[in-house]
């Protein structure tokens, strides 16, 4: 977190925008024949427009630790947060809420203000030509970046990348703000001959009707860069996005090499639950993330493969068990295409006892085999899920000793609310069980699928 804090540390450099002298002078000191000058409020608003796609949930404790240093530094007058539905698990909703974007006040161009989007850019609204068009309107109005939470070399993995045409593509842009905290139409730009070296060839103007929007890590050298752009008049070197108003979904071309083949992305984000998913089988994606995921990332996917999922299950047994992983490893997990969503309401916001994700059909059992010791890594997953779990949720009670005793449970009733925990404890079962409890395994197998068949009846006769 105190990278993250860092970050948000570099947003004081900003203060030098504020057109008041005095509003972050100290008070003159209470002498005679003198007074103090009052401390104005500031002159600026920090809109912070966060992604509740579901990948983003494995970002939330930074993305928390963010905001609130944010607050912290004192110089913003309000710092307003909207959140961006980019994930679409509602249809109804829009992508963005309007009541959010009254009360930020982010489309009045009259009010001084700078934006910041956080994001992994991997949701589908990413994708698609409305979101693309209103961040172009309001940079048209207001400084406005993106903030990645991915280091730069893995933004492949999302729309916001330079190897696929199919993306939004970013470029090594040279920019410079024409007009102190000016939007960004007021960026003059520079395209580098060559992006090894700072020779800089004759400027290229946009058209009419673009716009660059600098995309920066979330660390503190890339906000510092981009703070530089918008309080002084130097040439500042940053990846930039260049969005166009009425147009297809097509982008700027990248800057590929002849005869170089546009990648696809490979993160894809979990989507609501299906009875039936087509596709490749469970064992197929299970062996394609094998190969395309990092040593540490799959290590934690075993483990996880033994538990209930939410973010705050996975992040408790990231954090235990796996103590060198991070928050870009859960949402690696997250993307892998493995996953589906069993609530519809937003994943991130979800309470620490409601299950949230669940692995696709047969994905749990092919990730439980290839363990390299299921039982002994089950046994230290329940031990956790046991203790931070078990006071709200019964159903998971003596969790670790059933599995250490590799003894299911012999009856229990079936609810809407432990279904999801009783359905993982099964398919621990029927991967690591010997074959003296396999009848036990049955019973308790049978009894999820006929309430499973009852439930999907009441709902028939309901409709």
């Amino acid at each position: 977190m105190l990278a993250v804090q860092a970050a948000a540390s570099a947003l004081h450099a900003l203060e030098t925008l504020d057109p008041n002298a005095q509003a972050n002078a100290p008070m003159l000191p209470n002498v005679p024949g003198a007074s103090p000058h009052p401390r104005s409020k500031p002159a600026w608003d920090l809109v912070l427009i966060i992604d509740t796609g579901a990948s983003m949930a494995a970002w939330y404790d930074s993305i928390n630790a963010f905001v609130e240093s944010a607050y912290k530094i004192g110089h913003f007058a309000h710092v307003p947060v909207i959140s961006l539905h980019s994930q679409g698990f509602d249809p109804t909703r829009d992508v963005f809420d309007p009541a959010e974007l009254g009360r930020a006040g982010i489309g009045d161009k009259t009010q001084k203000k700078v934006v910041l989007v956080i994001t992994d850019a991997v949701g589908p609204a990413w994708e698609g030509e409305p979101l693309k068009a209103q961040l172009a309107r309001w940079a048209q109005k207001h400084p406005l970046a993106i903030l990645h939470v991915q280091p730069h070399p893995r933004w492949s993995g999302s729309a916001l990348t330079t190897r696929t045409r199919r993306a939004l593509v970013t470029r090594t842009l040279n920019l410079r703000s024409t007009e102190l905290g000016g939007p960004n139409t007021t960026f003059a730009v520079q395209v580098p001959e060559d992006q090894t070296r700072d020779t800089l060839e004759p400027a290229q103007p946009l058209t009419p009707n673009s716009v660059v929007i600098p995309v920066l890590e979330l660390s503190k050298r890339w906000i510092e860069q981009w703070c530089r752009l918008l309080n002084s008049s130097k040439w500042v070197r940053q990846q930039g996005l260049v969005l166009t108003l009425g147009v297809s979904d097509e982008v700027q071309p990248s800057a590929q090499g002849p005869g170089e083949v546009g990648l696809p992305l490979h993160a894809q984000v979990p989507q609501p639950r299906q009875e039936e998913e087509p596709g490749p089988t469970a064992e197929e994606r299970v062996v394609d993330f094998l190969e395309k995921a990092l040593g540490d990332t799959f290590q934690l996917t075993l483990l996880l493969a033994a538990a209930p999922l939410n973010r705050h299950i996975m992040q408790l047994i990231a954090y235990h068990l796996m103590p060198q992983t991070g928050p870009e490893h859960v949402a690696e997990i997250l993307s892998s295409g493995l996953l589906q969503v069993i609530r519809t309401n937003d994943p991130g916001s979800a309470p620490f006892d409601q299950i949230v994700f669940d692995f696709l059909p047969g994905v749990r059992k092919q990730l439980l085999s290839r363990q390299l010791d299921g039982r002994k890594d089950s046994y230290e997953v329940a031990q956790l899920i046991d203790k931070y779990l078990a006071p709200a949720v019964p159903a998971v009670e003596g969790l670790a000793e059933r599995i250490r005793q590799l003894s299911p449970p012999d009856s229990v009733t079936i609810t809407e609310q432990n279904l999801p925990f009783l359905e993982v404890e099964r398919d621990i079962f029927q991967a690591r069980i010997p074959r003296a409890q396999a009848d036990a395994v049955r019973r308790m197998s049978d009894n999820i699928d006929h309430f499973k068949v009852s439930r999907l009846s009441r709902r028939a006769q309901i409709t």
